[in-house]
């Protein structure tokens, strides 16, 4: 075992059999007939030309599944409130990602967020992580019948404050932000709420359009998108298509999959079918 390693290169070594001669960062050389990689996610071509001097494709690399950065934005100060069905949608994308929201301290996290970061990874990355979203915070209603909503509340709950009572379900603390955002003060009743404002905050709740400027993540994104060619892989036994003896699992592979666990079962099961067909 070989720890703290890196394999600078890799060369076939013509005989009866082919063999795999990987040249270490440490300067020895190892020989296989057979070799696995299992490097996990490669972050930039350059670390992958070892690979690709062997004739395959890299589909370039791409973060996925991370949060988005709100710099400035007064939503942050909710940090720490979960809205727990809410859709999003990045300005460009048709796709539209409903799951939980997390208001962080410095944008948005949940799996909504994950999701779209997901789908959209190429999109952002050309945008350079600069975009709009749209978030709709109760995404089982669109602006006509939230507005129909609305006015049905205004009668139900004519006396009570419309601070007081979120008929939504709503954080209480989120709720009382998108009547702000909404011109609507704290002490209004639901009897004297106007046309104009309640129009208004429906479009708030519906259609909440926010500035992403970068990607934040704790550490580094979760996964990252690209990898090795599918087309160039026998998924049967994750072998390669170009070379015998040279097996692939895991993430080093074009496959990016939802928040989940999908990733790790990619990691598990490329890695069970390579091994299998090692052993055989």
């Amino acid at each position: 075992m070989k720890l703290n390693t890196a394999a600078t290169m890799i060369k076939i070594v013509p005989g009866r059999e082919e063999t795999f001669e990987l040249q270490l960062s440490s300067g020895e050389y190892l020989r296989s007939n057979f070799l696995c990689v299992a490097t996990g996610g490669i972050t930039k071509n350059a670390t992958a030309e070892w690979l690709v001097s062997l004739g395959h494709e890299l589909v370039p690399p791409a973060p996925s599944l991370f949060t988005f950065n709100i710099p400035g934005n007064a939503i942050t100060s909710l940090m720490g409130i979960t809205c727990s069905d809410a859709m999003i949608r990045i300005a460009g994308d048709k796709l539209s990602h409903r799951g939980s929201v997390l208001i962080t301290h410095w944008g948005l996290s949940g799996p909504a967020v994950l999701k779209a970061s997901a789908w959209a990874a190429r999109l952002l990355q050309e945008k350079k992580y600069e975009c709009s979203i749209m978030i709709n915070w109760l995404p089982a209603f669109n602006e006509n019948t939230l507005r129909e909503k609305l006015q049905k509340t205004r009668f139900e709950l004519a006396a009570q404050k419309i601070a007081n009572r979120n008929p939504f379900g709503l954080p209480a603390r989120l709720w009382e932000f998108l009547l702000s955002l909404s011109g609507i003060p704290v002490e209004m009743r639901w009897a004297d709420l106007p046309a104009t404002l309640q129009n208004q905050l429906a479009k708030t709740i519906c259609s909440h359009v926010l500035a992403v400027k970068g990607k934040t993540t704790f550490k580094e994104e979760f996964v990252t998108a690209g990898g090795i060619s599918l087309s160039q892989v026998d998924v049967n036994t994750m072998q390669s298509k170009l070379i015998n003896g040279l097996f692939f699992a895991g993430e080093v592979l074009d496959i990016d999959g939802i928040t989940g666990g999908f990733n790790f079962q990619n990691a598990w099961t490329t890695g069970w079918i390579a091994a299998a067909a090692l052993n055989s």
